[in-house]
């Protein structure tokens, strides 16, 4: 076409046209190179753009698989818990009903108590339908106020067939949940998502609450006649004690995390949260490269749980530093005079135990766990849940017990090493003043819990040296 036009143009300015002509022609011919250049670059504009949407869209795609990876590991720590108290409350059932004993029989109803409260707030984290799970939180509950009852009971007498015919249904009902349970846990460990089987679809229950459904199902007996007083749908309904204060916005709670973690690149909403807590669930970048998923109350802006993995390096955190780090986080956070009672390393992470104290008595029932990253120093771990459920100013009674009178009471083969006051949880009803004492013998380490009224003992616990750190069984 540019030929024939050439042409054309030359024809003419052989009949004396030729200055205006190429005049036009040259106008012409630059208005359709800026055209051509202009759709060259808008081209490339174009071009840069989609790559760089690709980028975006790539990194968005990342970040929104690390935090649904660790919810995941949230809700399986959850159904772990779960699977341990279930578990644990069978072994319980089971001691008390081939047992003769009352003394025993009291020592492991209470523990079953404590098992089954423990799974009513394990079962309540996952994410289910509560109409899914109520026949299963209103049994755990019930059980826990059964067997409590029935420790009391053996205070002052025995048990009657009645009461051994019951236990019997309930270890049934137990027995049966606790296959279910670990038939998912085989599942879990085969790479099922809790995330994913819990989407539901047209208002269906999920595959999840499908793969729960024992908890509800008919073909497991529960009891018809546990007790259903205080200790059954009250114990749900309980009120929280150590959670005080306003209502937060989202917008305060972003804005605390923001002046809370002072190496803070961004802190991103994620998710609420409704249970036995309402939260507000957020994702904390930092500039150690950390992701730190973040659970704050609705209910005053603390914060509840933290969940994340530290930086792998050089440590540039003493042990003493991360200690000083962790006190200041739970003061920060609104914990009263807490106090360091444990503490554990596992490569490069130190976890502590905290607890509040009154009176120079440790408050173990609102403990407060802490876990810090001893290359970045900076908390990636963190849970208050007990504490914001259990504490209060409580009325802390003194016996005329002293240290002397109890050590007697321990082996001679043992070493005494350390020994102070501490409020200790023996069951769902029953917080006790003991003298802990601290013994080791061939090697192992024991902490032994007397009464502080009448110098009884009521628990011992022994320290297991495991590859992933100390446990206190």
């Amino acid at each position: 076409m540019n030929d024939i036009l050439d042409i054309k143009e030359e024809n003419l300015d052989k009949n004396g046209n030729n200055g205006n002509k190429n005049a036009e022609k040259n106008e012409k011919k630059s208005k359709k190179d800026k055209i051509i250049t202009s759709l060259a670059i808008t081209a490339g504009v174009f071009g840069v753009l989609a790559v760089g949407f690709g980028v975006g869209y790539a990194i968005v795609q990342t970040q929104a698989l690390e935090y649904k990876d660790n919810l995941e590991n949230i809700y399986e720590s959850n159904f772990y818990s779960l699977l341990d108290n279930v578990n644990n409350l069978d072994n319980k059932l089971s001691k008390t009903l081939n047992s003769s004993a009352s003394d025993f029989q009291r020592k492991t109803l209470l523990e079953a108590s404590k098992n089954a409260s423990e799974a009513e707030i394990a079962v309540a984290s996952l994410p289910l339908n509560p109409a899914d799970i109520h026949e299963t939180v209103k049994m755990v509950n019930q059980i826990s106020g059964y067997t409590s009852t029935l420790s009391e009971k053996l205070v002052e007498g025995t048990l009657s067939q009645e009461d051994y015919q019951m236990l019997q249904e309930i270890y049934q009902s137990v027995n049966q949940l606790k296959i279910s349970l670990n038939e998912f846990a085989r599942k879990l460990n085969a790479g099922y998502s809790i995330i994913d089987g819990s989407i539901s679809k047209n208002y269906e229950a999920s595959d999840f609450a499908i793969s729960l459904s024992t908890f509800k199902d008919n073909d497991i007996t529960y009891p018809s006649m546990i007790y259903d007083g205080p200790f059954s749908d009250s114990v749900v309904n309980s009120e929280i004690k150590g959670l005080h204060g306003e209502r937060i916005k989202k917008s305060e709670a972003q804005t605390r995390l923001q002046k809370f973690f002072k190496n803070a690149s961004s802190v991103e909403y994620e998710s609420e949260t409704t249970g036995r807590f309402d939260t507000y669930n957020f994702r904390v970048f930092n500039s150690e490269n950390e992701i730190l998923f973040v659970q704050v109350s609705q209910i005053g802006g603390y914060i509840l749980t933290i969940s994340g993995a530290g930086e792998n390096g050089k440590s540039s955190t003493s042990i003493e530093d991360a200690r000083e780090i962790a006190l200041n986080f739970a003061v920060d956070n609104g914990i009263e005079s807490p106090q360091i009672v444990w503490s554990d390393s596992i490569d490069n992470d130190v976890y502590f135990n905290i607890t509040p104290t009154q009176n120079g008595i440790i408050l173990y029932p609102d403990l407060v766990k802490v876990k810090v990253n001893l290359t970045s120093g900076t908390v990636v771990g963190y849970d208050s849940t007990s504490y914001f459920t259990n504490h209060t100013q409580r009325n802390l009674s003194r016996g005329d017990i002293k240290y002397s009178q109890v050590s007697g009471k321990i082996p001679s083969n043992f070493e005494l090493l350390q020994n102070r006051l501490a409020l200790v949880p023996l069951d769902y009803n029953r917080e006790v003043v003991c003298i802990e004492v601290e013994a080791t013998e061939n090697g192992s380490r024991y902490y032994f819990y007397f009464n502080d009224i009448d110098g009884k003992l009521e628990n011992v616990l022994k320290v297991i040296e495991t590859d992933n750190g100390n446990l206190l069984m």
